[in-house]
This record gives C-alpha cells, sequence and structure tokens, in this order.
C-alpha cells in the first residue's frame, strides 16, 4: 500500500488542487480506495484539505522550512 501513496503523491506533486475523483479517474480506485488514500496523507501530513464532505478538494501542504 505504501508504493500506492507514494504513487499518488508523485501524480499529485505538480497540481495546485485536486479532488478524490481526480485520483480515482487516473489511477482507477474506487471511491472508498481513493478517499481512504487521501485521509491517510492528511493524516501523515502531506496533504492539506479544503471544503466540505461534497466538494472537498486537496493540495501538496508546504513542507518547506519558513
Amino acid at each position: 500500500m505504501a508504493e500506492k501513496l507514494v504513487g499518488v503523491l508523485e501524480y499529485v506533486a505538480d497540481k495546485d488542487e485536486f479532488t478524490t475523483e481526480t485520483i480515482v479517474s487516473h489511477f482507477g480506485f474506487t471511491a472508498t480506495t481513493a478517499k481512504r488514500y487521501l485521509r491517510q496523507l492528511t493524516e501523515f501530513g502531506y496533504l492539506e484539505s479544503h471544503g466540505g464532505n461534497r466538494n472537498r478538494s486537496f493540495r501538496i501542504k508546504d513542507l518547506r522550512c519558513k
């Protein structure tokens, strides 16, 4: 599973913002699987989410030291 999470991060690295549907259509995951991966990446601190359940979007978190 870790390989798939890395694959998701690599895919979204150059995207400003994306949705669960973006991940579903690119990787062919079910919506449930895509949501689980995005939730895990958010909990691990790699992504941040915006919006409610129906219109939630994600973006890569800025991890640079300030």
